[in-house]
């Protein structure tokens, strides 16, 4: 994947973080969008920070493209989300709308601003969760818009067909990042619902990633890759 340019989003921390980390090493350029630059940038990384699940953002985005003299991207990677975790009944309105206009709505945003950037052969990867499948309690908001996720990367990878542009979906179990510190108590239970019976971290994420972009799946798309360590089975 040397020499290619690579839009990853959420890539300031955990698996967006674990995701540059790899590509970068491999000769990607990475560029990185987040709210904030991590504290430790990763060499050679650029950054930009931006909200791209509003238009101000995105258009921030294709400026900061531009300034740098990129006009076409191979590769994005958008990992940014936002979790609420709590009962349906203790929700109020205003924070399960953010979480669908974060997590939905942002997705779509960001895949339309950077779609005219890509020729053929461009790679989508998006990111799903495996409450989709399970419906555990406390994430409906969540759970509903990474569903939506999944919908729509199977209706665009339709579209982009003839462009020779892949679009697929990887959907992780619960992974050591900061945002699972949300979900902290549900850990254990998670863990012994496994075929594999440990925590997972962002770098047992990354190989789907890498598969997803890379060449051997030039003929893969359309579909949602559950890395969670068998907790989810079909």
């Amino acid at each position: 994947m040397s020499g290619v340019t690579a839009v990853i989003t959420g890539g300031a921390s955990g698996i967006g973080a674990a995701v540059v980390e790899s590509l970068a090493a491999d000769g990607v350029r990475c560029v990185v969008v987040d709210l904030a630059e991590p504290a430790a940038p990763v060499a050679g990384v650029e950054y930009l920070s931006a909200d791209v699940s509003t238009e101000e953002g995105n258009q921030a985005l294709l400026d900061g493209l531009a300034g740098r003299g990129i006009a076409r991207v191979e590769h994005l990677v958008h990992c940014a989300a936002v979790l609420h975790y709590s009962s349906f009944r203790e929700t109020e309105r205003a924070a399960w709308q953010r979480v669908l206009r974060v997590n939905l709505e942002g997705t779509i945003a960001i895949t339309q601003t950077l779609v005219p950037l890509m020729g053929s052969g461009g790679r989508i990867v998006l990111f799903a969760s495996g409450t989709v499948f399970k419906g555990p309690p406390n994430v409906f908001a969540y759970a509903a818009s990474k569903a939506g996720v999944i919908g729509f990367a199977r209706c665009l990878a339709s579209e982009l067909g003839d462009d020779g542009i892949t679009v697929n979906v990887v959907a992780p179990g619960i992974t050591a990042t900061p945002m699972s510190e949300l979900m902290s108590e549900t850990e254990e239970a998670n863990i012994a619902g496994r075929a594999i019976r440990r925590r997972a971290v962002p770098q047992d994420i990354v190989g789907s990633v890498r598969f997803l972009l890379s060449d051997a799946a030039a003929f893969v798309t359309g579909q949602t890759l559950c890395v969670d360590g068998g907790s989810v089975k079909h």
